[in-house]
């Protein structure tokens, strides 16, 4: 999903339309945390690992690798990752967010990968 810029509000350093509360991310793996936990909230999400986080002064980049439940559309799940993600993370951190780049890297099929299964079978890397 792509923002575009909506330009700094001067008095708080922040895009204009976000809140004085809110901060800029000290770097990527703060970002990176941001965009997980919000990938987690997702029904059918497993596991969420994020791959790249391409940040500069006004936007970010995120790459997300998931894992997801059989019996979910996959298709669903990836865009609804990519719109939660986006929006979270503009939100908490004023920047814009150019693209949410979101791989499947596995399935888990229920009975056979319960929830307590060993993710790391599934992982290639």
């Amino acid at each position: 999903m792509t923002r575009p810029s909506t330009g700094t509000n001067p008095s708080t350093g922040l895009a204009a339309g976000t809140a004085g509360s809110q901060h800029r991310p000290g770097d990527a793996a703060d970002v990176a945390q941001i965009a997980v936990r919000a990938a987690s909230l997702v029904p059918g999400v497993s596991v969420v690992r994020p791959a790249a986080v391409r940040l500069d002064d006004w936007s970010v980049g995120l790459d997300l690798h998931l894992i997801t439940w059989y019996g979910h559309s996959v298709p669903t799940i990836a865009e609804t990752v990519r719109a939660v993600v986006a929006e979270r993370v503009a939100a908490q951190t004023g920047l814009s967010v150019a693209v949410v780049t979101v791989t499947v890297d596995d399935l888990l099929v229920p009975g056979v990968d319960g929830p307590g299964a060993d993710t790391a079978a599934h992982e290639d890397g």
